[in-house]
Order: structure tokens, then C-alpha cells, then sequence
């Protein structure tokens, strides 16, 4: 009854093998509940129309990438290839050879030529993820090629001329890191012809139980678990969660739930410390009134907690250590050190 309630039908757990992108926004956009994503998918078909440049804004983990596609499938260029590049993955020379590719000699290890991600993405889509992180040279290399839609492999003196639809995504204040001399102001503007919101999963609350369902459906195939009872304590915290890792935390939360089940049932004991502490869960989660177990060290303590959100953010990144490290605010190998520490997963 707990689970009728919640939406969540386990009887018809089966194959949730996604055949098509199409099922996928089926699942996620064309019947969302939520006034606010509505919104969001309707701009989407909008720009769809044109080739007007396209900024998406919104938290880590909205599903920005997912929208992206979505007006890519849209457009009259969704039979061509869309190139998804995201821009925190790679250092900045890195990343140039990536997008702009380079000659055979270029450089030391370019023993053959590559083509880059924007002569791939010719005719199609050039998705730039997380755009806010690229530095201010690449942002005036990118912000000619864009002006000119020609570029020059490294190593080449020969323009190629390229017909792409640009669409960028960030979780930054550009405007902020305008102020701030981080990003140039020029390529905002020619980046962000069309800005699109896609909201974060507490301004969609709607969405939860349709969501939920769906990644206990896929954790519950993959892992090849059946799931027969859900404590009442664990539906609770799932609905009233805020989310601040969004539709990637909610799927993470989910598949260890689902992994960590004995007997097929889920319990509360399977949620990490960090969201029995949380502040912005509305709920206790524990039978008694004290929010812990057991007395153990300070320095326990400190570690499990630690552990857990570095856990968290590490997740939130994809397993992107460079970039998981930039946003805690320390170098890669201090992060590098603290993984191997507590056997953490990348």
C-alpha cells in the first residue's frame, strides 16, 4: 500500500533497456507535471526551430545535457551528428586540440592528424558543457570560430569553413565571473543568444514519483535485484529530500539503495550518514528521537563525514577528479590522496 501510494509499482519491475533518446524524454520531459520543466521543454522546441546560439543554465545535475539533445532531436539537423564536449574535463591546451583538432607534427605526439570535436559536429549540434569553465583564450579562439564559423586545425594555416548550431551549458554566474575577469564578456553575448533554465529537482517536486519509479525500475534491472517492500521512513525522506545534487544524486541515492537491499527489501540503514544528518530533510529518520547510534571518536566522526560528502561531490562530477577538485577548492592530488584514503569510486 506504502508503495502503491508512492507510485512505485514493483510488480512490473522488467527490462528497462532505453531504446532511443525518444524514450528518454518521453520519460522526463513530454510528461513532466511540473509547470516550471514545461516551460523549460516548450523554449527547447522553440529555439529547435532556428540556429540561434543557446545558453542552458541551471544547477549540477538538472539533466542540462538531456535538454541539449532534446533541441538537438528537435531541429532539421537531428539526423546529423551532435558533438557533446565538456569543457571542465580538459586542460586548456587540451582542450583546444580537442576542438579545433590539429596536423600530423603539430606538436610532440601528433603522429597523425586529428579531426576536432567542431569539424565532427559539421551540419549537426556542438554541445559545450560546463562552457563556464574554459579559460578566457579558449573563450576568443572559440568566440572567432563562432563569428567566422571557420577554424584552423593546430599546426594548420588553412581555414575550414563549418555550417554547426551552438549550444552551450553552465552551472556558473557568468555574469558574476564577468565581474570577476573570468569569462569575457564578448562571448557571453554570442553564446547566449537564447538563455534556457532548466530548474533544479526541488523547483519540480512534481516529477519526484514518476522519477523515482523510473531508476528503481533500471537500479532493479541492472543489478538484477528484486525489491518487494520499502520502509515507510525511506518513501518519506525520498519525497522531501531537497536534492542539492538533483536527478544525478536522486539516481545515485536510489541505486545504492537498491544494491545495498537484503531479502529485497530497502531500509533506512542503506541511506550513508550524510542524509541522516542533513539538514534539509524534514523528517527523522530514525525510530528513536536521537539522530545517532552510537558514541564513537571525534575524529571518526570527522572521517565518516568527509568521506561521504567527498563521496557525494565526486558523483555530482562524473568522477571528474580535476574538476570535483576545483570546486572543494583543493589541488587534484590532494583529492587523489583523500580517494585512496577512504576508498573512494571515481
Amino acid at each position: 500500500e506504502i508503495m502503491k501510494n508512492m507510485n512505485i509499482n514493483i510488480e512490473k519491475q522488467g527490462s528497462l533497456d532505453i531504446s532511443s533518446k525518444a524514450d528518454m524524454f518521453d520519460k522526463f520531459f513530454l510528461k513532466s507535471k511540473s509547470p516550471a520543466f514545461n516551460k523549460c521543454l516548450s523554449d527547447c522546441e522553440k529555439v529547435a526551430k532556428s540556429s540561434v546560439n543557446v545558453l542552458l543554465v541551471g544547477e549540477s545535475g538538472t539533466g542540462k545535457d538531456v535538454a541539449a539533445n532534446y533541441i538537438h532531436l528537435c531541429s532539421s539537423r537531428c539526423d546529423k551528428n551532435m558533438v557533446a564536449v565538456n569543457c571542465s574535463s580538459y586542460t586548456e591546451s587540451l582542450l583546444e586540440s580537442e576542438l579545433f583538432g590539429y596536423n600530423e607534427g603539430a606538436f610532440t605526439g601528433a603522429t597523425k592528424s586529428k579531426e576536432g570535436k567542431i569539424e565532427l559536429s559539421d551540419k549537426g549540434t556542438l554541445f559545450l558543457d560546463e562552457i563556464g569553465d574554459s579559460s578566457p583564450v579558449t573563450q576568443l579562439k572559440l568566440l572567432r570560430a563562432i563569428e567566422t564559423r571557420k577554424i584552423e586545425r593546430i599546426g594548420s594555416n588553412m581555414s575550414r569553413s563549418l555550417d554547426f548550431r551552438l549550444i552551450c551549458a553552465t552551472n556558473r554566474d557568468l555574469k558574476e565571473d564577468i565581474l570577476n575577469n573570468l569569462f569575457r564578456e564578448d562571448f557571453f553575448y554570442r553564446i547566449s543568444s537564447i538563455v534556457i533554465k532548466v530548474p533544479s529537482l526541488k523547483e519540480r517536486k512534481e516529477d519526484l514519483p514518476d522519477m523515482i519509479n523510473f531508476f528503481l525500475k533500471k537500479a532493479c534491472s541492472s543489478c538484477n535485484v528484486k525489491i518487494n517492500k520499502i520502509e515507510e521512513d525511506v518513501i518519506k525522506f525520498l519525497n522531501e529530500y531537497d536534492y542539492p545534487g538533483n536527478i544525478r544524486e536522486l539516481k545515485h541515492i536510489i541505486e545504492r539503495l537498491v544494491v545495498l537491499s537484503e531479502n529485497g527489501i530497502i531500509t533506512k540503514n542503506e541511506l550513508p550518514v550524510i542524509y541522516d544528518i542533513n539538514k534539509n530533510i524534514k523528517s527523522d529518520l530514525t525510530s528513536e528521537s536521537e539522530p545517532f547510534d552510537q558514541v564513537i571518536t571525534l575524529r571518526e566522526f570527522k572521517a565518516i563525514q568527509e568521506s561521504s560528502y567527498l563521496q557525494w561531490v565526486l558523483n555530482q562530477f562524473g568522477g571528474n577528479v580535476a574538476a570535483a577538485a576545483r570546486k572543494l577548492d583543493i589541488t587534484p592530488r590532494q583529492l587523489f590522496n583523500k580517494i585512496n584514503d577512504y576508498s573512494l569510486k571515481k
